[in-house]
């Protein structure tokens, strides 16, 4: 007998109508009540919050993985039913703070209310609850069918049922759930659980457009950390470099990545790239801004 551990932290599958919009409302029991629950699962439920996903906060956030590793020695796998719009950072976060995390984390949510006509909700949840009691180790998004890393997952599609990819990392999901099997093509390395506790971190997160000054790159200054999305490979214009060299001689950690929607970035390749890479700025390669976002709070960039 599998035990699961049911966390409701509301998203668009808690929500129903009210007069300022769809809002949480649904609680754990009534997710848990509308799927079924696979053979041999035992599930119980934990009502963390009700909230649309872009409220959370890291505070709340940390209350998720402090509930997962708190509880488990008693469980044999979790579920987190959570908005869709930041579930990629969520589920990061949740990899580098359990690292080698020794079950399943599943997320998931829906792109519509569990009570909507036609909603993807109840095939989602019912999913995840098989993924959560797989052989499957650490956080994952549990999505259309697909199962996606914590580390390499993004929200793709604002409306469509299937809303996430693997983004730039151009990394296929580790498993697929057809009819209630899961099938997995691959799982994070085993290991030593170990809590990594997150630290506030002063970042700065810019996109290289013809919009962005010189000005705007200087004000993050002493920061702890900045993030630049530029073109391509790692493109930076050279009216941005001196705004780029004096951010990095301030102590500020300045990393690049790619804007673009697949593929990595590689500061090797162009003039344009090892300018950058001369300034002692680091390459991203194709980590996912939701993963360096994680890695910058757990101290891992």
């Amino acid at each position: 007998m599998k035990h699961i551990l049911l966390l409701s932290t509301g998203g668009t599958i808690s929500c129903r109508g009210s007069a300022f919009g769809l809002t949480p409302q649904t609680d754990g029991e009534q997710l848990l009540g509308a799927v079924p629950v696979p053979a041999g699962v035992r599930v119980d439920v934990c009502d963390l919050m009700r909230a649309d996903s872009t409220d959370i906060t890291a505070e709340q956030r940390l209350a998720m993985a402090r509930a997962v590793w708190e509880q488990r020695e008693k469980y044999d796998g979790f579920v987190l039913t959570h908005g869709t719009d930041t579930m990629a950072y969520t589920a990061a976060f949740l990899c580098r703070v359990l690292r080698q995390f020794d079950r399943p984390v599943i997320l998931t949510g829906s792109q519509l209310p569990m009570e909507a006509e036609g909603s993807d909700a109840p095939r989602n949840l019912a999913d995840a609850l098989v993924c959560a009691a797989s052989a499957y180790r650490g956080a994952a998004v549990c999505f259309a069918g697909a199962l996606w890393r914590g580390t390499r997952v993004t929200k793709a599609d604002t409306l469509a049922f299937d809303a996430f990819s693997g983004g730039n990392t151009g990394c296929p999901p580790d498993g697929i759930v057809e009819n209630g099997v899961l099938r997995l093509t691959a799982c994070p390395e085993a290991g030593v659980p170990a809590w990594v506790q997150p630290k506030p971190v002063r970042a700065a997160v810019l996109t290289v457009t013809p919009l962005l000054t010189a000005e705007q790159v200087a004000a993050c200054r002493g920061m702890d950390a900045l993030l630049l999305y530029g073109y391509g490979l790692g493109g930076v214009p050279a009216e941005l470099e001196q705004a780029v060299r004096q951010v990095a001689e301030s102590g500020t950690r300045v990393y690049l990545g790619t804007q673009c929607a697949k593929g990595e970035a590689d500061l090797s390749v162009y003039a344009v790239g090892q300018r950058m890479r001369a300034l002692g700025v680091r390459c991203l390669a194709g980590r996912t801004m939701e993963d360096a976002a994680a890695c910058l709070q757990c101290g891992l960039l």
